[in-house]
C-alpha cells in the first residue's frame, strides 16, 4: 500500500506527488488567515441565522449564549463554528497546497486496528493525565488580578457550555454529543493537525516544534486559563498520535473520545440532580491521574515500533 504523503514520526517527509507551487509554512500563514476569517464570518452567519429562527436581532444572539431557552439556536450557532472557522479553511489551504487536499491533511488513511487499539489506550491514558493537572492549575498560587481573569474565562466557558447541551433524556445527550463531542473532534483535528501540524512539520521538518507549537494555539484557542495546562497536554497527545500514524481519523476518534466520555459523565450527574453549571464548576480532583505520564509514553513507543514494523512489511 502506498504512503506518499503521509508523514512519520521523527521521519523524513515523504514526496507528495499532488504537491502545487505554494510552499507549506505559506499554506500554515494562509491557514491561520482563512481560520480568522472563517470564524468572522460564522458569526455573521450565526448573527442571520439566529434571526430566521428567532425574529431577534444580534445583541439578543450574544445575551443568548448560554440560556437554555435558545438551546437549538445555540447548537446551530456552534455547528456553523465549528464547520465555517475551522473545517472549510482547512480544506480551502490544502486545496491550495496539493490538488489532493484530502489526502494531505491525512484523512486518505485507513484505520489500521493495532493502531486504532493504542490510540484507545493514550486518549484514556492522556484523560487522567487531563484530570491531574487541571487539578494542578487551581493548586498554582496566581497573582490575583490573573486569578479574577482566569475565573471570568471559566464562568464564562461553563455559562456558553451549559447552553449549548441538554441532558434531559437520550436523544437530547444524543444531540449534545454531536454538537460538543463529534463536531469539534472532526473540525478541530482537520484544522490543528491536519493542517497547522502538518503544514509545520512539512515545513520544518521538526516534529517536536510542530505539536508544542500547535498544542499551544490549541490551548489558546479554547480560552480557559485553568484549563490551557491540561487542553495543552491533551493538545500533545493528540499530536503525537498524527505524528506517528498521519491519520486523522485515529485523531478524530481520540478527540471524540475525550470530549464524549466527559459528556456522558455530565449526563450521569445531571441525572443524579446536578446541575450542568454545578458538574462543570467541580474543582475536586487529585494529582492521580499524572501517573499516567510513563504508560503514556511506553504507549507511543509501542506504537511507534508497531507502525515501523508495519512499514517494513509493507515494503516502505
Amino acid at each position: 500500500m502506498s504512503r506518499k504523503g503521509t508523514i512519520y514520526f521523527f521521519d523524513v517527509i515523504m514526496t507528495d506527488p499532488y504537491k502545487k507551487d505554494v510552499s507549506y509554512s505559506a499554506g500554515f500563514f494562509m491557514l491561520i488567515a482563512f481560520g480568522v476569517a472563517g470564524l468572522m464570518f460564522a458569526g455573521i452567519l450565526g448573527g442571520v441565522v439566529f434571526k430566521l429562527m428567532t425574529g431577534k436581532d444580534v445583541l439578543t444572539m450574544i445575551k443568548a449564549l448560554g440560556d437554555p431557552a435558545y438551546l437549538r439556536e445555540t447548537q446551530v450557532i456552534q455547528t456553523l463554528t465549528a464547520v465555517v472557522g475551522f473545517l472549510i479553511p482547512t480544506i480551502v489551504t490544502a486545496s491550495f497546497l496539493s490538488s489532493k487536499p484530502f489526502k494531505l491533511v491525512g484523512s486518505g488513511e485507513k484505520m489500521v486496528f493495532g493502531q486504532l487499539l493504542f490510540t484507545i489506550l493514550i486518549i484514556f491514558c492522556g484523560m487522567a493525565i487531563s484530570a491531574g493537572l487541571g487539578h494542578l492549575s487551581y493548586q498554582l498560587p496566581l497573582p490575583s488580578w490573573l486569578e479574577t481573569r482566569f475565573l471570568k474565562l471559566e464562568n464564562t466557558y461553563v455559562t456558553q457550555a451549559a447552553g449549548m447541551a441538554s441532558f434531559k433524556n437520550i436523544p437530547e445527550l444524543l444531540v449534545s454529543l454531536i454538537v460538543l463531542a463529534l463536531l469539534p473532534a472532526v473540525c478541530e483535528e482537520f484544522f490543528f493537525r491536519g493542517g497547522l501540524q502538518n503544514f509545520m512539520y512539512r515545513s520544518t521538518k521538526n516534529a517536536w516544534v510542530s505539536v508544542i507549537v500547535v498544542s499551544l494555539i490549541f490551548s489558546a484557542v479554547h480560552m480557559s486559563g485553568y484549563g490551557f495546562l491540561s487542553r495543552f497536554a491533551l493538545g500533545v497527545i493528540l499530536g503525537l498520535i498524527y505524528q506517528l500514524s498521519g491519520n486523522i481519523w485515529l485523531n478524530i476518534t481520540a478527540h471524540f473520545i475525550n470530549n464524549g466520555l466527559a459528556i456522558i459523565m455530565m449526563y450521569t450527574q445531571v441525572q443524579a440532580g446536578k446541575t450542568i453549571a454545578e458538574v462543570m464548576n467541580d474543582k475536586s480532583g487529585s494529582y492521580a491521574g499524572l501517573i499516567a505520564v510513563p504508560v503514556v509514553i511506553l504507549l507511543f513507543v509501542l506504537m511507534h515500533r508497531k507502525i515501523q514494523q508495519t512499514r517494513s512489511t509493507d515494503g516502505i
